[in-house]
Parts: structure tokens; sequence; C-alpha cells
């Protein structure tokens, strides 16, 4: 098994969503802890973002509606008391299915959904050494500003 993570992880790292979403749903059919289940959730949805992101119309609102479900089923397998980094990933990567779906259909209330995914991580983070994912929610978090700023100002 963790030689098929390690694969999936390496399609990732290659840009190949196709082929590491692939694996993933192939590891959700497998016999897996909370924890990995978790981790397996979060990178499938991550994975399926990451090709809509490319596409426009209804295979993009599947597959983002897909990586949406999938995060929010990752949740309860990580939760913040036991493993806040994961927790923070899963959430971060919630609010960019958020972003994405936004960009694609226009809706407002997806950007509201995507600060509400960031809720509560910086605090989670705080007294942790994941410079790397406190900067990443950071990014994320001024790009939502940065589209509310932008959206009250056409008006």
């Amino acid at each position: 098994m963790f030689t098929t993570l390690a694969r999936a992880k390496t399609f990732i790292e290659g840009r190949d969503f196709d082929s590491a979403a692939l694996v993933y749903f192939q590891l959700l059919d497998t016999d897996l802890t909370t924890p990995l289940r978790g981790e397996v959730l979060t990178n499938l949805g991550a994975a399926l973002c990451m090709l809509a992101r490319g596409q426009t119309g209804a295979t993009a609102q599947t597959q983002l509606d897909q990586a949406r479900d999938l995060l929010v089923k990752a949740l309860p397998c990580r939760q913040r008391a036991q493993a806040p980094a994961a927790w923070a990933t899963t959430r971060a990567n919630l609010a960019l299915v958020h972003l994405a779906r936004y960009e694609l259909t226009g809706n407002s209330d997806e950007l509201l959904s995507a600060h509400l995914a960031l809720d509560g991580i910086e605090p989670a983070l705080r007294n942790m050494r994941e410079t790397g994912l406190r900067d990443w929610v950071a990014a994320i978090r001024d790009q939502l500003l940065e589209l509310r700023e932008r959206r009250s100002k056409r008006r």
C-alpha cells in the first residue's frame, strides 16, 4: 500500500493528476486506517481540483463537486486536535476547491465557503513549525481577499 501511495505522490509531483487520481481511487477500495483514508481522500480531492482548473463546463463542475465531497468526507478522518497540520491541509484544499468553483460559476457564495474553510487554521498552526503550510494558507487567504476587493470595486 505504501508503494502505491508513493507512486501516486510521484504522479502529483510530475503534475500527472489523471494518473494520481486513478491510483487514489484504487486506494479508496482498500482497507485503510482512518488517518490514511483521510490522506487519500484529501489528495484525491486536490488532484481532481487541479484537473478541473484547466477545464470549463460540466466536466469541470463535476470534478469540483466530487473534489468538494471527498474533502468534506476527509475532515472527520483528520481531526484538528489529533493532527492539526493534516486538518489544515484538508481545509486549505477545500478552500481551493471553493475558489475554483467560484472561478467556474461566478457564484459569490463559493468565496464565502472558501473563507469559512480557512477559519481556525492560523491559530491551529501558530505554535507549529509548519511554515510552508502557514504560507500556503496565507496565500489562499490573500487571493480570496483580493477577489473580494475587486468585487466590491465593481459595484
